[in-house]
Order: structure tokens, then C-alpha cells, then sequence
């Protein structure tokens, strides 16, 4: 079915018709079983997708006098590509400090004095307080800042913890993100904080590339600042490699009137309340806008109950 546009005095308006079956054929004709009421004064402008290829190669000449342009969508606004080169990595690298490259321990020990005094501000005196450790996580993405995740346990449901961010180049500063202290949070939980959305929005900017492409990885390392690691759940490659239980796996979803949402579920994460599910929330332009803590829910596994077929006659010769 096609769509008729036609020009009265000079513009563009939609003429109304009426049919059962159209199209155009490639000699330039129209073939149709239709009633048309149109002004006498209107040139009519046909459109139709499915005859678009062969009237693309028809001359004007061909045509009698009708132009046929095609139509062409609008691009669909998204700060991610669409396409199935990103969204494969599902976890992050986290390394011990000695397993740790030469340049990024001598990096950390530089801005050793510059974390203690930040982190004090927050109420974390690293000086005083023995039994503090650190890991890195390593983000791709973000190739200019080394962040760091500090850490003190005093038992079990007894931990302390903050990220501490350290820029490579000119551009930012030392940034020291609360998590929890004593296994509570300072504020609201550093997952949805505003501070932490805040401290990843600037860090974006300080990229001399900007935002990455990879929107899982990107949202993975955001877990990071919040203290996460975070294991998300991708489709396996092959059934032999699944895993239970089976959770959605991870998902960019794409607004029409611009910006993205990501979802992806912690496979890491265990018990009721330990909100696996993330939801997170782009402009168009890339800022992150809100973030969402879940409970995921597993797909269920029913097994099947065998039917039982009574044959019945003899067999066929």
C-alpha cells in the first residue's frame, strides 16, 4: 500500500484516496484498483515502498511527468551505536596491588596523600585506622583515570568501604566516592547516589575520546565506583554454557525521542535483598541521568511430564 501526497498552491498536503491495491510498475505506470477524489489542481506525488528499487532506476522521462522520492526515516537519537560489536564483556578485571602494572603503583602511591586527606573529609581516616587494603579496577573505558577500590574488614557484616579515583593526565583531580562504613551507607546507597552519578558524569568529559561506545562496560565500571563486582548476564554462546538460575540478560533499549536505558542483572549478586538488577538511565548526549537497584527475577525451570501414546492396530506392511 503506498501513501499519495500532492501540492495545492504551492504546498505539500495529503489528498485523500481511496483503494483496495496499488503499486507502481517498473514502466512507470500506475497499476491500480483504486477510487481517487483529488482537486483537479493538485500534482500528485506517488510514494511506494515496495516498487522504490526499480523506480530508482527510471529516468524522469519515463515517469510522465511524476517524481517519485523515496521515504527515508529519521535516524534513530542514541548516545550507543546500534550495532552487535558492543555489549560482550560482562565483568571487569579487579587486580591485588601487586598484581598491579609498575606505572599505575607508583601512580597510586603518588596520590597516597591526596586520597588520605579527601577521604577524611567523608569521615575514612586511612592514617589512623590499620587493616585498610586496596584492588584496582580496570576500565577500558576509561583510560585516564586509574580508579581504586579501599577497603578495611572488621568481621563479618563489618566493612568499610570507598573508590578512590586518580586522574593519569592534566584534566581533573583526585575524587574519593563513599560506599559504606560498617557495612552501612553514608547517605543514600552509593548506587544511585547523586554524588556518584556526579563524580562518572565528570570523569566522562575528562576522556579526551568522550563517552565510550560500549555501554555495558561503561555501566560496569560505574558499578565499580559503587563498589560493585559485578558479573552480568549475557546470552551464552552455547547451550553447554549456561548457567542457573537464568537471568535476562543484558539489554540497551533506545528512546525514540533520544537517549538510552541499560538493564542488566548481577549474576553475582545472592539473597533476597540483594538487589542484582541494574537500570540505568542516558541522555542523548551520553550524560547519565538516574540510576535503579532491583530484585531480578530468575527465569523458572518447569519440567515437563511425560505423555504416554498407547499405539493401538497392526503395523503397516
Amino acid at each position: 500500500m503506498g501513501k499519495i501526497v500532492g501540492w495545492v498552491n504551492g504546498k505539500a498536503k495529503a489528498l485523500p484516496y481511496l483503494f483496495e491495491s496499488a503499486r507502481v510498475g517498473c514502466d512507470g505506470k500506475l497499476e491500480a484498483d483504486m477510487r481517487l477524489a483529488l482537486g483537479k489542481s493538485a500534482l500528485i506525488l506517488i510514494l511506494v515502498a515496495s516498487g522504490g528499487l526499480c523506480l530508482a532506476q527510471e529516468t524522469p522521462a519515463d515517469l510522465h511527468g511524476l517524481k517519485i522520492k523515496p521515504i527515508v526515516g529519521p535516524p534513530t537519537p542514541t548516545p550507543f551505536p546500534l550495532d552487535l560489536h558492543t555489549g560482550r564483556y560482562d565483568t571487569l578485571e579487579f587486580r591485588a596491588q601487586e598484581a598491579m602494572t609498575e606505572p599505575d603503583r607508583l601512580l597510586a602511591a603518588s596520590a597516597e596523600s591526596e586520597i588520605a586527606r579527601r577521604a577524611e573529609l567523608q569521615g575514612f581516616k586511612l592514617g589512623d585506622d590499620t587493616g585498610w587494603g586496596y584492588e584496582q579496577a580496570v576500565c577500558p573505558v576509561f583510560p585516564d583515570h586509574l580508579i581504586l577500590e579501599y577497603s578495611r574488614i572488621n568481621g563479618a557484616g563489618d566493612v568499610t568501604l570507598f573508590s578512590a579515583v586518580v586522574p593519569r593526565g592534566s584534566e581533573g583531580h583526585v575524587r574519593v566516592i563513599p560506599v559504606r562504613r560498617r557495612s552501612y551507607s553514608l547517605f543514600t546507597p552509593s548506587s544511585s547516589n547523586s554524588l556518584t552519578i556526579n563524580d562518572f558524569n565528570h570523569m566522562v568529559k575528562e576522556e579526551p575520546t568522550g563517552l565510550s561506545v560500549d555501554w555495558l562496560r561503561l555501566s560496569l565500571c560505574y558499578a565499580a565506583l559503587a563498589g560493585g563486582h559485578v558479573r552480568a548476564s549475557l546470552i551464552a554462546a552455547v547451550p553447554a554454557d549456561e548457567q542457573y538460575p537464568m537471568y535476562a540478560p543484558a539489554k540497551l533499549a533506545v528512546s525514540r525521542k533520544g537517549g538510552a536505558l541499560v538493564t542488566f542483572v548481577d549474576t553475582k549478586a545472592a539473597g533476597p535483598k540483594a538487589k542484582g538488577g541494574w537500570e540505568m538511565e542516558f541522555a542523548q548526549n551520553g550524560r547519565l541521568l538516574k540510576v535503579k537497584r532491583s530484585d531480578p527475577r530468575g527465569l523458572v525451570v518447569v519440567p515437563m511430564r511425560e505423555s504416554v501414546i498407547e499405539a493401538g492396530g497392526e503395523p503397516s506392511k
